[in-house]
Protein backbone atom coordinates (compact mmCIF):
# COMPACT_ATOMS: atom_id res chain seq x y z
CA UNK A 1 0.00 0.00 0.00
CA UNK A 2 2.91 2.33 0.73
CA UNK A 3 3.47 4.87 3.46
CA UNK A 4 1.07 7.46 1.98
CA UNK A 5 -1.75 4.95 1.60
CA UNK A 6 -1.28 3.67 5.13
CA UNK A 7 -1.35 7.21 6.52
CA UNK A 8 -4.54 8.05 4.65
CA UNK A 9 -6.22 4.88 5.91
CA UNK A 10 -5.20 5.57 9.50
CA UNK A 11 -6.45 9.15 9.22
CA UNK A 12 -9.79 7.89 7.97
CA UNK A 13 -10.09 5.49 10.89
CA UNK A 14 -9.12 8.24 13.34
CA UNK A 15 -11.72 10.63 11.95
CA UNK A 16 -14.38 7.95 12.07
CA UNK A 17 -13.56 7.12 15.69
CA UNK A 18 -13.54 10.80 16.67
CA UNK A 19 -16.84 11.34 14.93
CA UNK A 20 -18.43 8.40 16.71
CA UNK A 21 -17.17 9.51 20.11
CA UNK A 22 -18.40 13.08 19.74
CA UNK A 23 -21.67 11.80 18.33
CA UNK A 24 -22.22 9.73 21.48
CA UNK A 25 -21.35 12.67 23.72
CA UNK A 26 -17.97 11.49 25.04
CA UNK A 27 -15.80 14.31 26.44
CA UNK A 28 -12.50 14.16 24.55
CA UNK A 29 -10.79 16.97 26.42
CA UNK A 30 -8.09 18.57 24.26
CA UNK A 31 -9.27 16.60 21.21
CA UNK A 32 -12.73 18.17 21.32
CA UNK A 33 -11.93 20.92 18.74
CA UNK A 34 -10.81 18.30 16.21
CA UNK A 35 -13.80 16.11 16.97
CA UNK A 36 -16.16 19.03 16.46
CA UNK A 37 -14.67 19.53 12.99
CA UNK A 38 -15.70 15.99 12.13
CA UNK A 39 -19.26 16.30 13.42
CA UNK A 40 -20.77 18.28 10.48
CA UNK A 41 -19.37 15.73 8.03
CA UNK A 42 -20.78 12.89 10.09
CA UNK A 43 -24.20 14.57 10.23
CA UNK A 44 -24.18 15.00 6.45
CA UNK A 45 -23.27 11.37 5.86
CA UNK A 46 -25.90 10.15 8.31
CA UNK A 47 -28.70 11.94 6.41
CA UNK A 48 -27.63 10.95 2.90
CA UNK A 49 -29.64 8.29 1.10
CA UNK A 50 -27.68 5.04 0.84
CA UNK A 51 -26.69 4.08 -2.69
CA UNK A 52 -29.07 1.71 -4.45
CA UNK A 53 -28.10 -1.93 -4.34
CA UNK A 54 -27.84 -4.42 -7.14
CA UNK A 55 -29.22 -7.85 -6.31
CA UNK A 56 -28.73 -11.20 -7.95
CA UNK A 57 -31.71 -13.54 -7.98
CA UNK A 58 -29.99 -15.64 -5.32
CA UNK A 59 -29.38 -12.65 -3.06
CA UNK A 60 -32.96 -11.43 -3.34
CA UNK A 61 -34.27 -14.91 -2.53
CA UNK A 62 -32.92 -14.56 1.01
CA UNK A 63 -35.20 -11.58 1.76
CA UNK A 64 -38.35 -13.50 2.64
CA UNK A 65 -38.87 -12.16 6.15
CA UNK A 66 -38.44 -15.63 7.66
CA UNK A 67 -36.38 -16.24 10.79
CA UNK A 68 -32.73 -15.46 10.02
CA UNK A 69 -33.65 -13.53 6.86
CA UNK A 70 -31.86 -10.17 6.38
CA UNK A 71 -35.14 -8.45 5.53
CA UNK A 72 -38.40 -8.53 3.59
CA UNK A 73 -38.02 -7.45 -0.04
CA UNK A 74 -39.86 -8.05 -3.29
CA UNK A 75 -39.18 -7.18 -6.90
CA UNK A 76 -41.43 -5.93 -9.67
CA UNK A 77 -40.17 -5.27 -13.20
CA UNK A 78 -36.62 -5.37 -11.84
CA UNK A 79 -37.14 -2.80 -9.08
CA UNK A 80 -36.66 -4.00 -5.50
CA UNK A 81 -38.66 -2.63 -2.57
CA UNK A 82 -38.42 -3.07 1.19
CA UNK A 83 -41.91 -4.18 2.22
CA UNK A 84 -41.29 -4.88 5.90
CA UNK A 85 -43.97 -2.38 6.93
CA UNK A 86 -46.39 -4.57 5.00
CA UNK A 87 -45.27 -7.69 6.85
CA UNK A 88 -48.85 -8.77 7.52
CA UNK A 89 -49.30 -9.05 3.75
CA UNK A 90 -45.86 -10.13 2.52
CA UNK A 91 -44.36 -11.82 5.58
CA UNK A 92 -44.27 -15.61 6.08
CA UNK A 93 -47.83 -15.66 7.42
CA UNK A 94 -49.22 -13.11 4.97
CA UNK A 95 -51.62 -13.77 2.14
CA UNK A 96 -49.06 -12.52 -0.40
CA UNK A 97 -45.94 -14.11 1.07
CA UNK A 98 -45.24 -15.76 -2.29
CA UNK A 99 -44.13 -12.37 -3.67
CA UNK A 100 -41.33 -12.03 -1.10
CA UNK A 101 -37.74 -12.64 -2.15
CA UNK A 102 -38.43 -12.66 -5.88
CA UNK A 103 -39.64 -10.72 -8.90
CA UNK A 104 -43.08 -12.10 -9.67
CA UNK A 105 -44.18 -9.29 -11.98
CA UNK A 106 -46.45 -11.38 -14.18
CA UNK A 107 -48.52 -12.72 -11.28
CA UNK A 108 -49.52 -9.20 -10.21
CA UNK A 109 -51.94 -9.06 -13.14
CA UNK A 110 -52.59 -12.72 -14.00
CA UNK A 111 -53.39 -13.97 -10.50
CA UNK A 112 -51.36 -17.12 -11.20
CA UNK A 113 -49.47 -17.57 -7.93
CA UNK A 114 -47.91 -20.91 -8.79
CA UNK A 115 -44.17 -21.24 -9.32
CA UNK A 116 -44.82 -21.16 -13.06
CA UNK A 117 -46.79 -17.94 -12.72
CA UNK A 118 -44.54 -16.07 -10.28
CA UNK A 119 -42.07 -14.93 -12.93
CA UNK A 120 -40.79 -11.61 -14.24
CA UNK A 121 -41.57 -12.34 -17.89
CA UNK A 122 -44.41 -10.16 -19.26
CA UNK A 123 -44.41 -11.45 -22.84
CA UNK A 124 -47.89 -11.74 -24.32
CA UNK A 125 -49.67 -9.60 -21.76
CA UNK A 126 -52.38 -7.35 -23.16
CA UNK A 127 -52.17 -3.53 -22.85
CA UNK A 128 -54.50 -3.32 -19.83
CA UNK A 129 -52.22 -5.78 -17.99
CA UNK A 130 -49.17 -3.62 -18.70
CA UNK A 131 -51.07 -0.63 -17.34
CA UNK A 132 -51.89 -2.71 -14.28
CA UNK A 133 -48.20 -3.48 -13.70
CA UNK A 134 -47.34 0.20 -14.02
CA UNK A 135 -49.98 1.03 -11.43
CA UNK A 136 -48.57 -1.59 -9.05
CA UNK A 137 -45.09 -0.08 -9.44
CA UNK A 138 -46.45 3.39 -8.71
CA UNK A 139 -48.12 2.05 -5.57
CA UNK A 140 -44.86 0.50 -4.32
CA UNK A 141 -42.95 3.69 -5.09
CA UNK A 142 -45.47 5.63 -3.01
CA UNK A 143 -45.97 3.24 -0.10
CA UNK A 144 -42.65 1.41 0.29
CA UNK A 145 -38.93 2.11 0.28
CA UNK A 146 -37.07 1.50 -2.97
CA UNK A 147 -33.77 -0.26 -2.25
CA UNK A 148 -32.29 -1.28 -5.59
CA UNK A 149 -32.45 -3.28 -8.79
CA UNK A 150 -32.47 -6.92 -9.70
CA UNK A 151 -29.77 -8.00 -12.14
CA UNK A 152 -31.24 -10.04 -14.96
CA UNK A 153 -34.06 -9.51 -17.42
CA UNK A 154 -34.55 -5.77 -16.86
CA UNK A 155 -31.24 -4.45 -15.49
CA UNK A 156 -27.67 -5.43 -16.29
CA UNK A 157 -24.90 -5.93 -13.74
CA UNK A 158 -24.16 -2.19 -13.80
CA UNK A 159 -27.76 -1.28 -12.99
CA UNK A 160 -28.55 0.01 -16.46
CA UNK A 161 -31.88 -0.84 -18.13
CA UNK A 162 -31.82 -3.63 -20.70
CA UNK A 163 -33.40 -3.47 -24.14
CA UNK A 164 -36.19 -5.69 -22.86
CA UNK A 165 -37.09 -3.17 -20.15
CA UNK A 166 -37.06 -0.31 -22.65
CA UNK A 167 -39.34 -2.31 -24.94
CA UNK A 168 -41.76 -3.00 -22.07
CA UNK A 169 -41.79 0.68 -21.09
CA UNK A 170 -42.56 1.64 -24.71
CA UNK A 171 -45.47 -0.81 -24.70
CA UNK A 172 -46.70 0.69 -21.43
CA UNK A 173 -46.65 4.17 -22.94
CA UNK A 174 -48.54 2.90 -25.99
CA UNK A 175 -51.07 1.18 -23.71
CA UNK A 176 -51.64 4.42 -21.79
CA UNK A 177 -52.09 6.34 -25.05
CA UNK A 178 -54.61 3.76 -26.22
CA UNK A 179 -56.46 3.94 -22.90
CA UNK A 180 -56.59 7.74 -23.06
CA UNK A 181 -57.91 7.55 -26.62
CA UNK A 182 -60.60 5.09 -25.51
CA UNK A 183 -61.62 7.40 -22.66
CA UNK A 184 -61.99 10.27 -25.12
CA UNK A 185 -63.97 8.04 -27.47
CA UNK A 186 -66.35 7.16 -24.63
CA UNK A 187 -67.21 10.84 -24.28
CA UNK A 188 -68.36 10.90 -27.91
CA UNK A 189 -69.79 7.37 -27.92
CA UNK A 190 -70.79 6.50 -24.33
CA UNK A 191 -71.25 2.77 -23.61
CA UNK A 192 -74.83 1.51 -23.48
CA UNK A 193 -76.52 0.17 -20.39
CA UNK A 194 -77.61 -3.45 -20.60
CA UNK A 195 -80.13 -5.74 -18.95
CA UNK A 196 -81.37 -9.31 -19.22
CA UNK A 197 -84.66 -10.93 -18.32
CA UNK A 198 -85.86 -14.44 -19.04
CA UNK A 199 -88.95 -13.04 -20.73
CA UNK A 200 -87.33 -10.47 -23.02
CA UNK A 201 -83.74 -11.69 -23.26
CA UNK A 202 -80.82 -9.26 -23.52
CA UNK A 203 -81.39 -5.58 -24.17
CA UNK A 204 -79.21 -2.50 -24.51
CA UNK A 205 -80.49 0.99 -23.86
CA UNK A 206 -79.43 4.60 -23.51
CA UNK A 207 -80.04 7.35 -20.98
CA UNK A 208 -78.40 10.67 -20.09
CA UNK A 209 -76.06 8.78 -17.72
CA UNK A 210 -75.54 5.50 -19.56
CA UNK A 211 -72.00 4.19 -19.50
CA UNK A 212 -71.26 6.50 -16.58
CA UNK A 213 -70.99 9.47 -18.97
CA UNK A 214 -73.25 12.33 -17.92
CA UNK A 215 -74.49 14.48 -20.79
CA UNK A 216 -77.48 16.53 -21.98
CA UNK A 217 -78.56 14.05 -24.67
CA UNK A 218 -79.77 10.43 -24.65
CA UNK A 219 -78.75 9.00 -28.01
CA UNK A 220 -79.66 5.68 -29.60
CA UNK A 221 -77.98 2.25 -29.33
CA UNK A 222 -75.64 1.36 -32.16
CA UNK A 223 -72.84 -1.09 -32.85
CA UNK A 224 -69.55 0.81 -32.71
CA UNK A 225 -66.83 -1.08 -34.58
CA UNK A 226 -63.10 -0.87 -34.05
CA UNK A 227 -61.30 0.40 -37.17
CA UNK A 228 -60.25 -2.51 -39.37
CA UNK A 229 -61.95 -5.06 -37.12
CA UNK A 230 -65.21 -6.98 -36.89
CA UNK A 231 -65.29 -6.41 -33.13
CA UNK A 232 -67.76 -3.91 -31.76
CA UNK A 233 -69.36 -2.65 -28.58
CA UNK A 234 -72.70 -1.01 -27.95
CA UNK A 235 -72.50 2.78 -27.97
CA UNK A 236 -75.08 5.47 -27.39
CA UNK A 237 -74.84 7.63 -30.50
CA UNK A 238 -76.03 11.21 -30.57
CA UNK A 239 -78.79 11.44 -33.17
CA UNK A 240 -79.37 15.19 -33.34
CA UNK A 241 -77.30 18.29 -33.95
CA UNK A 242 -73.87 18.47 -35.63
CA UNK A 243 -71.37 15.59 -35.59
CA UNK A 244 -68.80 15.44 -32.78
CA UNK A 245 -66.00 16.05 -35.28
CA UNK A 246 -67.46 19.45 -36.22
CA UNK A 247 -69.52 20.67 -33.25
CA UNK A 248 -69.59 24.30 -34.42
CA UNK A 249 -70.86 23.59 -37.92
CA UNK A 250 -73.75 25.79 -39.06
CA UNK A 251 -74.59 23.51 -41.96
CA UNK A 252 -75.34 19.92 -40.89
CA UNK A 253 -77.98 17.22 -41.32
CA UNK A 254 -79.13 17.29 -37.69
CA UNK A 255 -78.16 13.63 -37.38
CA UNK A 256 -75.40 13.90 -34.80
CA UNK A 257 -72.96 11.02 -35.35
CA UNK A 258 -75.35 8.58 -37.00
CA UNK A 259 -73.43 8.84 -40.28
CA UNK A 260 -70.09 7.89 -38.72
CA UNK A 261 -68.74 4.97 -40.82
CA UNK A 262 -67.90 2.96 -37.68
CA UNK A 263 -71.51 3.01 -36.50
CA UNK A 264 -74.06 0.35 -37.53
CA UNK A 265 -77.67 -0.27 -36.52
CA UNK A 266 -78.79 -3.34 -34.58
CA UNK A 267 -80.86 -5.74 -36.65
CA UNK A 268 -84.55 -5.49 -35.88
CA UNK A 269 -84.21 -2.23 -33.98
CA UNK A 270 -85.88 0.94 -35.26
CA UNK A 271 -83.45 3.73 -36.04
CA UNK A 272 -84.89 6.00 -33.35
CA UNK A 273 -85.38 3.39 -30.60
CA UNK A 274 -83.50 4.01 -27.35
CA UNK A 275 -83.80 0.31 -26.43
CA UNK A 276 -82.68 -2.59 -28.65
CA UNK A 277 -82.77 -6.37 -28.26
CA UNK A 278 -79.45 -8.07 -28.87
Amino acid sequence: MGLLGTSVSLLGVLLAVLGYLVWTGVDLGPLNPLAQMVKPYLEKVSTEEPPERLFTTHQLSKYTGKSGSPGLYLGILGKVFDVKKGKKHYGPKGGYSFFAGRDGTRAFVTGDFTEAGLVDNVDGLVPRDLIGIKEWIQMYEKEYKYVGKLIGRYYNDEGNPTKELLDVEDKMKAAHSEKNAEEELKKTFPPCNSMYTKEDGAKVFCSKKSGGIERDWVGVPRKLYKPGSDRYRCACVKNTGPPAGDPGADQHKDRGDLDNPLVKEYDGCASDDTVCRT
